[in-house]
C-alpha cells in the first residue's frame, strides 16, 4: 500500500510539473529563448554620436580645427579624422557617455599614434576630453556636432 501511495505522489508531481504555466499579466506563458528580448533593457542605450563633428584641438603648439566623421554600431565607433595632414581611419568605443577613439596618422614622414578620451554631453551634440598625441605631447579637445549634416 505504501508503494501505491508513493507511486501516486510521484505521478501527481510529474503531472503538475508538465502542466502548462498560466500567463501572468504582462508576462509570457513561456519564456523566449532570447531571454529579455522585446523588453526594455535596464541600462540606457549609448547616445547617438554618428555624423560629422567639428573639433577644437588645443595643443601647446597652437589650436587645430580638424573634423570627425563618425559611424556607430552600438558601443563600437569608426570613421575618419581629417586634419592638417590628411584623412585617417579611426576606431573606438562609446560606453555610456565615455568615448575613446584612436588612429595613427603620418605627419611630416613620421607615424604618430593619436588617442582621445572624453565625455559626450547628455544631448549628444557636444563632447570634450583629453588627447595623447604621441611625440607631439598632450592636448585638450572639444567637438560640436555639425548641424548641416542633419544627424
Amino acid at each position: 500500500m505504501k508503494k501505491l501511495y508513493l507511486l501516486v505522489a510521484v505521478l501527481a508531481a510529474t503531472v503538475a510539473l508538465a502542466a502548462p504555466v498560466h500567463e501572468r499579466p504582462g508576462q509570457p506563458a513561456h519564456p523566449s529563448p532570447q531571454g529579455n528580448a522585446g523588453q526594455k533593457p535596464d541600462s540606457k542605450a549609448p547616445p547617438n554620436i554618428a555624423g560629422k563633428w567639428v573639433m577644437t584641438l588645443e595643443m601647446t603648439m597652437g589650436t587645430a580645427t580638424p573634423t570627425l566623421e563618425l559611424k556607430q554600431d552600438g558601443e563600437k565607433i569608426s570613421g575618419t579624422y581629417t586634419g592638417r595632414y590628411g584623412t585617417f581611419p579611426l576606431k573606438g568605443t562609446l560606453s555610456g557617455t565615455a568615448v575613446v577613439f584612436s588612429f595613427t596618422m603620418t605627419a611630416e614622414g613620421e607615424s604618430v599614434d593619436m588617442s582621445f578620451t572624453g565625455e559626450v554631453a547628455a544631448d549628444a551634440q557636444t563632447m570634450k576630453g583629453n588627447a595623447s598625441l604621441g611625440g607631439m605631447g598632450e592636448a585638450t579637445w572639444s567637438a560640436k556636432k555639425d548641424k548641416a549634416t542633419g544627424e
